[in-house]
């Protein structure tokens, strides 16, 4: 193994972090100081959206503030392209609605995409819903291949945005390459037919809509996405199994 293997091994072992506990204890761990501060590049953590989203989610929950997970896809991150993408949602009481927050941004993001919204208000038109991304291309609105990450794209990738967002409107915040059962057996699973495309159609109009209870009852029950009884979170490839696979 080179030395550049095992570097890229230790980076993709530590994206695994799923609680926000975890990634807390890592960031603490690894300078000494309060996770809050603000740290030199060597001493933080390696996170993803999800990793950001995640943390933002858990500490308004603590504070007694509906928040929840969304797997989505951004138009400000790539040019004329639909990026992969997580963020948080919260409850604003007060307007009656779900506020979207990216909690990835900072200044070094601004200076690069000059994005001209406020990131704790990302404006819907921005950031597009896995059930939204899925009825475009149906309604040949957009390319398939318009949706992804890098040579990541298409139908078969939107589709597994698509079942992990009704798992994150259901309150089980997913990694963002979680595979390996029902529909979704690998990172980028075909879709088999007609019937599925059927599906799929039917589970996008609930993630487009948002509708948690809805999501939960098909998380819970429907057979092609619902997990095994029996799942442990070990049975998810970690994403140095799944590079490996690709």
């Amino acid at each position: 193994m080179t030395e550049h293997e095992y570097s890229l091994g230790y980076k993709l072992n530590k994206v695994c972090s799923r609680p926000a506990q975890d990634l807390v204890s890592l960031a603490m761990s690894k300078s000494g100081e309060v996770a809050h501060v603000v740290k030199e590049p060597k001493h933080r953590v390696v996170s993803i959206c999800r990793d950001f989203s995640l943390l933002v989610c858990s500490v308004l929950r603590l504070k007694g503030i509906p928040a929840r997970l969304r797997s989505r896809f951004a138009t400000y991150l790539a040019q004329n392209h639909f990026e992969d993408h997580w963020i948080c949602e919260y409850w604003d009481g007060t307007n009656n609605r779900w506020v979207a927050v990216d909690a990835q941004l900072d200044q070094v993001h601004q200076s690069v995409l000059k994005f001209d919204f406020d990131p704790c208000d990302v404006p819907s038109s921005s950031f597009i819903r896995a059930g939204q991304a899925w009825k475009l291309c149906r309604d040949n609105v957009e390319l398939p291949k318009s949706f992804g990450f890098r040579q990541f794209n298409g139908l078969p990738f939107i589709k597994g945005s698509l079942i992990r967002d009704l798992f994150a409107l259901s309150k089980y915040e997913m990694h963002t390459w979680d595979t390996g059962w029902g529909i979704l057996p690998h990172f980028i699973s075909p879709i088999a037919g007609e019937d599925e495309l059927s599906l799929l159609d039917e589970l996008a109009e609930v993630s487009n809509s948002s509708d948690s209870s809805m999501a939960l009852k098909l998380v819970s029950s429907c057979e092609e996405i619902k997990l095994p009884s029996d799942w442990e979170y070990s049975q998810f490839p970690t994403l140095s199994e799944l590079y490996a696979a690709l």
